[in-house]
């Protein structure tokens, strides 16, 4: 699989004027997929962004969610 190089970090601030990093697509000027308040956790993401660009889609359906919350879902009782 190829390794992507679109989703990168870039240093901003937040309303109260706090450091946060901004994962954009397309430059410094691009579009804002999230932000993140540790430069480990943006790198992170970026990374794992940048081999899967639908990372943050996956494990968000109904079922994942309940079964995220509920150590009985989907056991047979």
């Amino acid at each position: 699989m190829k390794q992507r190089n679109d989703f990168k970090v870039y240093e901003g601030t937040n309303r109260q004027g706090a450091v946060v990093w901004h994962i954009k697509i397309g430059g410094a000027k691009g579009q804002i997929i999230t932000t993140c308040r540790s430069i480990e956790k943006a790198i992170e993401q970026a990374q794992q962004l940048n081999i899967d660009p639908y990372y943050f889609d996956r494990g968000f359906t109904r079922a994942d969610r309940v079964a995220a919350h509920d150590n009985n879902y989907g056991k047979e009782t």
